[in-house]
């Protein structure tokens, strides 16, 4: 049990930390297309929804609207 919450914290710091790269720096791999873009931030934006994150929530939302909109 105590290794599961270990993971989870591990899991927890690494979405965070995710988070604050994409909304403060936006970097990403290379390899990351527009689409797999929107769709990863889409999983994340799940993620903090189980969490009540709602303010993360509307401002990965917000990045997913802009790259929708530029073609």
């Amino acid at each position: 049990m105590e290794t599961m919450t270990m993971t989870e914290n591990y899991l927890d710091l690494t979405i965070e930390e995710v988070y604050d790269v994409i909304t403060s720096i936006n970097i990403w791999p290379q390899s990351f297309d527009k689409s797999k873009k929107i769709a990863f931030i889409n999983h994340m934006i799940k993620y903090f929804e189980k969490k009540e994150e709602y303010e993360k929530c509307a401002k990965l939302q917000r990045l997913v609207h802009v790259m929708e909109d530029s073609k």
